[in-house]
């Protein structure tokens, strides 16, 4: 079997669950507890697809790291960029757009990029928040489990797609 190492990275603003939506996707778990994450982490997970073996090395990056030219060098090589939002701050969602529109079309255009809305699982007692107010790929929730392996998988069929074998 064929086997292929990808760069995935995970950016957004600090609290809008991106080590959470690593942690469930990568070991199935769910903390309440948070921590802020300083700097990058980095995790591994091993998907099949089409019969090649594709090793995601998933790089959670830091919220505060947003919008700052040091994870230049983080995004440096990546396959995929998972941009993530918290479904009830709206201004997390404003961040990370205006990053993809502004600063990772031009310099990393070529890189396969989903929008995620996460914490779908706190909509039930959000009736005001309007979805159609928002562009995104998934709605996920890293809680429950919500779409979490299927956007690492889509992501990971995408890239493959068009990797040379």
């Amino acid at each position: 079997m064929k086997t292929l190492s990808k760069k995935i990275v995970l950016l957004g603003n600090e609290g809008v669950g991106k080590t959470s939506l690593v942690k469930r996707y990568v070991h199935s778990i769910f903390n309440d507890e948070y921590l802020t994450t300083i700097g990058i982490k980095i995790s591994k997970k091993i998907v099949v697809v089409e019969d090649v073996e594709v090793n995601l090395m998933i790089w959670d990056i830091a919220g505060n790291m947003m919008n700052q030219t040091l994870y230049n060098n983080y995004l440096q090589g990546a396959h995929g960029v998972l941009l993530v939002a918290d479904v009830l701050r709206a201004e997390t969602y404003q961040n990370i757009i205006k990053e993809r529109d502004t600063h990772l079309s031009v310099d990393f255009g070529n890189t396969h990029t989903f929008v995620l809305l996460n914490k779908s699982d706190l909509l039930v007692n959000q009736p005001e928040v309007n979805l159609a107010d928002f562009s995104y790929d998934f709605l996920t929730s890293a809680k429950n489990g919500d779409n979490v392996e299927d956007v690492f998988r889509c992501l990971a069929e995408k890239i493959l797609s068009t990797s040379r074998l």
